[in-house]
Parts: C-alpha cells; sequence; structure tokens
C-alpha cells in the first residue's frame, strides 16, 4: 500500500466520523449550494459542531460565521470547500495550516472545463501533499454517513437517505440524486452515501477499502465514470469480497 493510501486510510475515519466541520465559503443565499450545505448539515442535526467560514457574513442560519477558517480557535476535523474553483486552493492552504486532515471539495470547474482546470487541481495535490491532507472530490455532491451517532449530511442532496447497511459510491452527481429519490421512495437505507467527483486525490479503491472496514456497512454499489486502475480495482474488488470478513 502507498504512502498516500495510508494516509488515506487513517484521514477517512475523521471524514466520515468528525467531530467538528468547517464548511468553507458558504453564504446567506438560499437555494445556492454553498447555502444548503450548510443548511443540510444543520437540518439533519449533524452530532458535532459546525462551523461556518464566509468573509462577507456576520452569521448563518443564525450561526458564528468565521472570516477564514485560520480563525477558529477550536479544532476541526474536516472542511467542506464550496467556494469558486478559482479561489479552492488558497482556502485548501489555510486548512492545511489549521491542520485539518480531511476535506470535501464540493466546487465544480476542474478538469471537468479542460486544462486550466486541470492547473487547478494539481495546485490542490500539491497543497494536500505538503499537509498530509486527503480530499474527496472536487466536483461532488458530498458525503452522507446515516449513522445516529454521527446524523452527517455533508451534501446538496434534499433529503437524508434512511439508515441501512449499503455503501454507495458514485463518480456521478446527477446520478446521485436520482438514487437517493429511488431509494427514498423504496425505503431503501445506506450506511454511507458518496459523491467522489473528479477523484483528484482519494479514489474509488481508496473508499472500498475503508467501506471494508466499516462494521456499519455490508454491501457496496459502485458507479464509475472512467477506470484509471483496472488492475488495483479488480484487486480491491477481490479483497472486498474475500477479506472483508462479514457475513
Amino acid at each position: 500500500m502507498s504512502n498516500r493510501a495510508d494516509i488515506h486510510r487513517q484521514n477517512l475515519v475523521k471524514i466520515f466520523n468528525p467531530g467538528s466541520i468547517a464548511v468553507v465559503g458558504t453564504n446567506n443565499m438560499k437555494g445556492t449550494v454553498p447555502y444548503d450545505i450548510l443548511f443540510n448539515i444543520l437540518k439533519t442535526e449533524f452530532t458535532g459542531v459546525v462551523f461556518p467560514v464566509s468573509p462577507g457574513e456576520r452569521s448563518i442560519c443564525s450561526v458564528k460565521a468565521y472570516k477564514y477558517v485560520i480563525d477558529i480557535s477550536d479544532p476541526v476535523d474536516l472542511a467542506i470547500i464550496v467556494f469558486p474553483s478559482a479561489v479552492c486552493h488558497m482556502a485548501l492552504e489555510q486548512c492545511g495550516q489549521k491542520g485539518i486532515k480531511g476535506v470535501v471539495i464540493i466546487s465544480a470547474g476542474f478538469r471537468e472545463v479542460g486544462e486550466k482546470g486541470l492547473e487547478r487541481e494539481k495546485q490542490l495535490s500539491i497543497i494536500a501533499e505538503k499537509y498530509g491532507m486527503s480530499i474527496i472530490g472536487p466536483n461532488c455532491l458530498g458525503i452522507i454517513n446515516t449513522d445516529p451517532r454521527i446524523n452527517l449530511n455533508a451534501s446538496f442532496a434534499r433529503k437524508m437517505p434512511e439508515q441501512g447497511n449499503i455503501g454507495f459510491l458514485s463518480q456521478s452527481g446527477a446520478l446521485c440524486t436520482a438514487v437517493l429519490d429511488y431509494a427514498l421512495a423504496k425505503h431503501i437505507g445506506f450506511s454511507k452515501f458518496i459523491s467522489f467527483g473528479n477523484k483528484m486525490d482519494i479514489s474509488e479503491i481508496d473508499l472500498m477499502y475503508y467501506l471494508m472496514e466499516d462494521e456499519a456497512t455490508k454491501v457496496i454499489l459502485l458507479y464509475l465514470e472512467e477506470v484509471t486502475d483496472g488492475r488495483a480495482l479488480m484487486q480491491a474488488a477481490r479483497d472486498v469480497t474475500r477479506l472483508s470478513g462479514k457475513p
């Protein structure tokens, strides 16, 4: 296992079980993704502490806002970045300075828009390696953990799915919303629901190994739009089915 894979393995625990979250780049504009991310975390009664970070706001959803993430005096386990892509690297640098190890970047405008976006991803990769951070995304819907001890909907999906034992991984955010709507109508539950977008850092392979060790997950469903390492993917699938030790 590579050094980055080891780092991801440690950081993914905090990403899905955070005691505190900073929503970096949120705002007071209802109906926008930056607002909806924070609102969903609050609405589903996340059991930890939430810190809105917004340079231009005093408070959001009646919660005190901070100008910069480094202004937060308490420790932060997870950062959800929703700033425009052109400034995400500055937000990520501050997250690194703050000592945050787990990051989900919701923002679009990266490799999916061409060469300029790819360069932005490279900037993020350099910063992540510098500080030992792990990143889900960018260009993703977000993540959900239905464990009642956590109650985390760090996504812009409108509804929280029911609790269950399926770990769902998808590179497509649009598919995520369709699956969530169907699952809610059919009362199908999930343990974790993960949109990983461009998989710039954390890949489906990292997530499969994480879910393999997750006590709440008995089944893993995966949707991919591209395969970057077929051999590693097949090995992960074999390991999950053979070594999980789950009934």
